[in-house]
C-alpha cells in the first residue's frame, strides 16, 4: 500500500537553522558525554562487573565494510540464536565483550555510545535505519551464558500461539517492554544480567534491574496485545521526531501508547492507519479523536474504508481547534449543565 498523507508529511523535517543544527550537536555531545560518565563511573565502581555491548545487525552493523576498518572487529562474541525458520540468521543480535579496564576498552565504550546517539537523531529513526546499540549490560556471567539466556527469551509464543521474537535488545523496544512487565517478569527477562544500561524512549540513559530470579517470562494476552503496537508506537514517534527535530518527551511517548490502544478499540486494521491516528494524537492533540468532528467521522467510519481517508474531510480550520484543545472546555461545559 502506498504511504498515508500522515507518513509523506511526516517525513518532511521541519526547516532547521544553522544555529540549531549546531546546537543540536552541542546537546548530543553533551548528551554522549554525560552517558559515557555513568557507564564508566558505574564499571569503575563494579570492577568485577563484566562490561557486554548488545548489537541489533539487522540493519545495520557495527562490523560495516571491512572488518579489519572497524574498531569492534576481534573482539569476543556470542550470537543470541533465535531458533526459528523465519528469522534469518545474519540478523541475530549478538553480545561482545568490552575490557572497560583498559584504555582500548574504554574507547570501545565512547564509541558504542557515540553510535547508539547517532541511531537516534530524528533524520536516521525515520528513515528506519535502526538501533544497533541495545544497551550494555553488567553481569557476573560468562559472554556465552549471557548469550544463551538472552536466546531463551526472544523467541515467544503470542496469545494467539504464534511465534514472535520479542525485541528486547532494541534499546527503543525495551523502553515500552519494560513497563509492561511485572516485576517477576523483570527478573526473568534479566536473569544474569544485574544491571542493563540503555537509553530510554526519549534518548535518555536509563538502568533497568530486577532483582531476584525467574526462570520465564510467560506474558499474558493484555500484555501482548500492548507488545504488539510497539511497533506502530515507536514508528509515530520516529515520524514525529523528524517532524519537530527533536527527541520526544516522557508524556509524548504516553500519549502515543494509549492512542495506539485506541486505535485498535476503533477498529483500525490498516498499518498506515494507525500510525497516522497515533501521529495525530502526537502532532494535534492527545485526545484528538474525543473532538466533535472526528468523532463524528469515526463513527461513521465503515470497517473496510481507512482512517486516512476519513480525516481528510477536516478543514485547516477543524485541525487548528483540535491543536488548541478549547473544544475540551466546551465539551466540559456543555455537559456541566
Amino acid at each position: 500500500m502506498e504511504q498515508s498523507t500522515f507518513e509523506r508529511t511526516a517525513q518532511q523535517p521541519a526547516t532547521v537553522s544553522q544555529d540549531t543544527a549546531e546546537a543540536a550537536k552541542v546537546a548530543e555531545v553533551a548528551a554522549i558525554d554525560k552517558a559515557v560518565t555513568i557507564l564508566r563511573t558505574y564499571f569503575s565502581t563494579y570492577r568485577d562487573m563484566r562490561c557486554f555491548l548488545i548489537v541489533d545487525p539487522s540493519q545495520r552493523d557495527v562490523v560495516d565494510g571491512d572488518e579489519a576498518d572497524s574498531p569492534f572487529a576481534g573482539l569476543p562474541h556470542a550470537f543470541v540464536e533465535i531458533r526459528h525458520d523465519g528469522f534469518p540468521d545474519e540478523h541475530r543480535p549478538y553480545l561482545m565483550q568490552l575490557d572497560v579496564t583498559t584504555p582500548e576498552g574504554l574507547a570501545l565504550l565512547t564509541q558504542s555510545v557515540r553510535l547508539a546517539y547517532e541511531d537516534r537523531r530524528p533524520a536516521s529513526m525515520a528513515a528506519g535505519l535502526g538501533q544497533r546499540i541495545g544497551g550494555w549490560l553488567a553481569s557476573f556471567a560468562a559472554l556465552h551464558d549471557v548469550a544463551a539466556h538472552c536466546s531463551r527469551h526472544a523467541l515467544q509464543y503470542d496469545e494467539a500461539g504464534r511465534p514472535c521474537v520479542l525485541r528486547f535488545y532494541d534499546a527503543r523496544a525495551l523502553s515500552l517492554i519494560w513497563p509492561t512487565l511485572t516485576t517477576t517478569q523483570q527478573q526473568a527477562l534479566l536473569g544474569p544480567v544485574k544491571i542493563w544500561h540503555a537509553l530510554d524512549a526519549c534518548a535518555k540513559p536509563h538502568a533497568y534491574r530486577a532483582d531476584g530470579l525467574r526462570a520465564d517470562l510467560a506474558l499474558t494476552a493484555a500484555q501482548w496485545q500492548e507488545i504488539h503496537r510497539h511497533g506502530l508506537v515507536n514508528r509515530a514517534l520516529a515520524l514525529h521526531g523528524l517532524a519537530i527535530n527533536r527527541q520526544p518527551e516522557p508524556a509524548e511517548v504516553d500519549a502515543a501508547q494509549a492512542a495506539a490502544a485506541r486505535a485498535d478499540h476503533y477498529g483500525l486494521h490498516d498499518r498506515d492507519d494507525r500510525i497516522a491516528f497515533v501521529g495525530h494524537a502526537l502532532a494535534w492533540h492527545p485526545q484528538f479523536d474525543s473532538h466533535p468532528k472526528v468523532a463524528q467521522l469515526l463513527d461513521k467510519k465503515m470497517p473496510s474504508d481507512f482512517y486516512t481517508a476519513a480525516v481528510a474531510a477536516l478543514t485547516d480550520d477543524d485541525i487548528a481547534d483540535i491543536r488548541k484543545g478549547a473544544w475540551r472546555d466546551r465539551s466540559t461545559s456543555t455537559a456541566a449543565r
